[in-house]
């Protein structure tokens, strides 16, 4: 569109000389030097050339037959520059410059002796152009960078809200984590044949507490708000103008259709009348329309609302006024806007083509030309820069989202990752309090002795929530099995462990495997043994894990045989993770028996981060 747009604007400017003899013949020339100078100036991709020097062309080529020529001067190509100082010049000295060049195109009218509405021509020419460019051109450079900012913003999003999320998670765990072990000390002070209602009490507010912060954790993705997304400053600029430059595109052709009615023939003067007086109805149903297109919709009974614009748009030129054609562009973006392709550029096509007919019926063929340039050119810049306004408040929107998406998605992997590290230590501490309470008052030294393992276990999760405090966190295998039979071996199980090295490239995946089966034995079992096996052969590493001690109730089991339903979403992270690895995790229950096996190619290469 933008390419179309300086296709036709060229157009304009030529049709202009085209009846001013052979002075016009450089003045053509330079003006199509600028305009192909206006490609790489405008098109995406224009930071990589050297644009002061492309701008700096464009004035020369430009300005180089006023000082030859002038009396074949007619606009020129000053529009193109004025475009041009917009999207080169930075900082407050571009619209100096810009207001300057529709300024000296104004004194060059006043100079050479023009009409009265050739200078208000020629100096709003600069304007509406340079702005119509300017507006496209961002539009073009925007749509590029929404492609490129997507994943750089989902990047820097998943980043902060991860970290956030681990600040948030380790602050729960140890303040969590602390009152447990304060709680398990009273309880030991007070586990005696005086105290042990006290104790119980004590007891079961920590118990309270290890439940409801696994329930917390296992909840992590729903604990915050969406994090804001501002738009960058770069787009700043182009969010405050973007509405502004629509308006005043508008105003200044409709001054134009005001001084084409008031100097118009005395054959035209019917339709030129008609034409003063529909200026307002065609100016109010323009805006109605556009409004509701910035704010992402289309207004009820468009269909109608169009129709009675075309009516006050051509009724002059059907009186014989010229003034409908010159805001004939208006209806063009209009139906660009909001009638479906291709029927959309059918009509507009027709609209340009009308413009066209008019001009060869009323003038000549050139200016015949001229008419249906401006149509065009008007329909896509209207079409172009209310499509602007509306994809500014649509990026803000889309930001919104993807940062809500790119959220989400990174609480879901924290979830997965604390459930994994960290539920283990929570599971233990509900075990031993289980174990306590249904020991006190029947077996008073045992109970301390749990208490104290309670206590202990408090103080190891506390530790290890400070280790694994950060994103990049691993475990190691090595570390896990010998935490594993710790574990186990204090629930009252015999262990067996066979492990053979593991390459490195598995140490750390095995190892939150290993982590989450040891969760799920002591959760969903009361184990008497458990065999813990690591084999490496045939480029795979195979890890089993199997234990009794298993309920018989089928109740209790999930629909795919993974263990109980309630709190099963530790083997599905798993098969995520393993999934990512190219391995597979199957689990399998027997009455009695709980059997998980995962197995992983041992040079395995993670395909999901």
């Amino acid at each position: 569109m933008l390419v179309w747009f300086v296709c036709v604007s060229w157009a304009i400017r030529v049709t202009s000389h085209l009846d001013r003899g052979t002075d016009a013949t450089l003045v053509i020339a330079c003006v199509t030097l600028v305009a192909l100078l206006q490609l790489p100036i405008s098109l995406p991709g224009r930071r990589r050339l050297p644009r002061w020097a492309l701008l700096a062309t464009q004035a020369v080529c430009n300005y180089l037959p006023l000082l030859i020529t002038p009396q074949a001067w007619w606009t020129g190509a000053s529009a193109f520059v004025a475009g041009s100082v917009l999207l080169v010049v930075r900082g407050p000295l571009a619209w100096p410059l810009f207001t300057l060049i529709a300024a000296l195109e104004g004194v060059v009218g006043v100079l050479l002796g023009r009409e009265p509405v050739d200078i208000y021509h020629m100096t709003v020419a600069p304007i509406t152009l340079g702005l119509m460019l300017y507006g496209l051109s961002n539009l073009a450079d925007l749509l590029g960078r929404v492609r490129q900012e997507r994943g750089e913003l989902a990047a820097r999003v998943e980043e902060v809200e991860r970290l956030r999320l681990w600040r948030h998670t380790r602050d729960l765990l140890l303040t969590a984590l602390s009152a447990i072990e304060t709680l398990a000390e009273r309880a030991r002070r007070h586990n005696g044949p005086d105290d042990g209602q006290a104790a119980r009490g004590l007891v079961a507010q920590a118990l309270a507490i290890a439940r409801q912060t696994l329930d917390q954790v296992r909840s992590l993705p729903a604990t915050h708000a969406p994090a804001p997304a501002p738009l960058p400053a770069h787009d700043w600029p182009i969010v405050r103008l973007a509405t502004p430059m629509l308006v005043v595109v508008h105003l200044i052709f409709m001054g134009q259709a005001v001084l084409n009615a008031t100097a118009g023939t005395v054959d035209g003067l019917g339709g030129n009348r008609a034409g003063l007086f529909l200026l307002p109805v065609t100016f109010g149903l323009q805006l109605w329309h556009l409004v509701a297109v910035r704010s992402g919709g289309r207004t009820r009974g468009w269909a109608w609302t169009l129709a009675l614009q075309a009516v006050a748009t051509y009724l002059p030129v059907a009186l014989g006024g010229e003034s409908g054609l010159i805001v004939s562009g208006f209806l063009g973006g209009l139906v660009l806007l909001y009638v479906a392709a291709p029927v959309s550029w059918a009509l507009c096509a027709a609209i340009t083509g009308g413009s066209v007919v008019s001009g060869v019926l009323g003038w000549d063929p050139v200016t015949a030309v001229y008419f249906g340039c401006s149509t065009l050119s008007m329909a896509l810049a209207v079409y172009g820069l209310t499509r602007l306004t509306a994809l500014v408040a649509e990026l803000g929107r889309t930001r919104a989202q993807l940062v809500e998406m790119a959220a989400l998605q990174e609480r879901l992997k924290v979830g997965r990752d604390v459930h994994d590290l960290l539920g283990r230590g929570l599971t233990a501490i509900t075990l031993h309090g289980e174990l306590v309470l249904r020991l006190l008052g029947t077996d008073p030294p045992r109970a301390t002795e749990q208490l104290a393992l309670l206590a202990e276990a408090a103080r190891a999760s506390g530790a290890e929530v400070t280790r694994l405090s950060g994103p990049q966190a691993q475990l190691s295998l090595a570390g896990e099995l010998a935490s594993a039979r710790e574990a186990l071996e204090s629930a009252g199980a015999r262990v067996r462990v066979a492990a053979d090295p593991v390459p490195a490239e598995v140490d750390a995946l095995l190892a939150v495997v290993l982590r989450e089966a040891i969760t799920n034995v002591l959760r969903h079992s009361t184990p008497a043994e458990c065999l813990i096996e690591v084999a490496a052969e045939g480029g795979r590493v195979r890890l089993r894990v199997v234990n009794d001690g298993v309920p018989d109730d089928p109740q209790a089991a999930g629909p795919r045989g993974d263990g109980p339903q309630r709190g099963g979403s530790g083997l599905h992270n798993l098969r995520v993770r393993l999934d990512a690895a190219a391995g597979a995790l199957v689990a399998t229950r027997t009455p009695g028996r709980f059997e998980l096996r995962a197995e992983v190619p041992a040079d395995h290469e993670i395909l999901i981060p």
